[in-house]
């Protein structure tokens, strides 16, 4: 009999320390699963803090490649412009070449007809060669215009070659800078990113994984706003006034996403 007693007795000490073993381990499970204590305000402004610093490295990464194709373009245009004067001043010099060899030409001719006036046998041939002389004579004083007018123009045509071929200088000297800049700067933003990367992650262990879903869906959709203050009753993200039920839940600490899909918080004074 006192056998069996102290064998009983032993069963329900391993049975009782059995079921404080199931019991503290349920416990356990329910302080880390899904039942953990809803995050702060202040929490909640720190994640959003933090998605903001996360924003402006990730916009600065992205800004720098944008600037650097924008100079890119600058740069192609420039060298356009230049191209198009160069053009400009090609097709000057050939009409001024042109008008040249038409008055040398013509200068040519009126030596002809002259010499072929001094042999004229008759009045009606002399005022026959005098009237061409004079026509081509006239028409080498036009000539002789527009070929001071095509000079001119050739002028000014290479000093705007010369001004475009400086600014295609300065645009290429700008983008090589700015290359330079770009570059130098990607190592210590990207250093910067996933420290604040790891830091947001860190800060987003205080959200209750029933809402984790919405929150990425939110993160995805509009990234560092994804979170919205509210204050004076109003989401500051969409400005839609909150209800009185709405205000004093968040006062309660429960979480609650706005209908724009923001979720929200209080300030710490509210």
């Amino acid at each position: 009999m006192n056998v069996r007693k102290m064998a009983r007795g032993a069963g329900g000490g391993a049975t009782g320390a059995s079921r404080f073993g199931i019991l503290a381990d349920r416990t356990r499970r329910f302080l880390i699963g899904d039942h953990r204590m809803a995050p702060s305000s202040q929490a909640l402004k720190t994640l959003h803090e933090l998605h903001g610093r996360l924003q402006a490295v990730q916009d600065a990464l992205a800004r720098g490649p944008r600037q650097i194709q924008a100079q890119k373009l600058t740069v192609e245009k420039r060298q356009a412009e230049l191209e198009a004067r160069r053009q400009k001043l090609k097709q000057l010099k050939i009409t001024a070449d042109q008008r040249n060899l038409q008055l040398k030409t013509n200068e040519a001719k009126i030596a002809d007809l002259r010499a072929k006036l001094n042999l004229a046998s008759s009045n009606r041939e002399y005022e026959i060669l005098s009237g061409q002389i004079e026509a081509d004579t006239m028409a080498n004083s036009v000539l002789e215009d527009e070929i001071l007018e095509a000079l001119t123009k050739i002028d000014q045509c290479q000093a705007e070659v010369k001004q475009a071929e400086q600014e295609v200088a300065a645009a290429e000297a700008e983008l090589a800078k700015l290359t330079a800049d770009v570059q130098a700067r990607i190592p210590e933003l990207t250093a910067q990113a996933r420290a604040l990367e790891q830091e947001v992650a860190e800060a987003e262990k205080v959200l209750p994984e029933s809402i984790v879903p919405n929150y990425r869906r939110a993160v995805q959709a509009f990234g560092a706003s994804a979170l919205a203050a509210v204050e004076h009753g109003t989401c500051t993200s969409c400005h839609m006034q909150l209800t009185m039920q709405k205000i004093v839940e968040l006062r309660s600490g429960k979480l609650l996403f706005c209908s724009c899909g923001r979720l929200l918080y209080l300030p710490e004074t509210a």
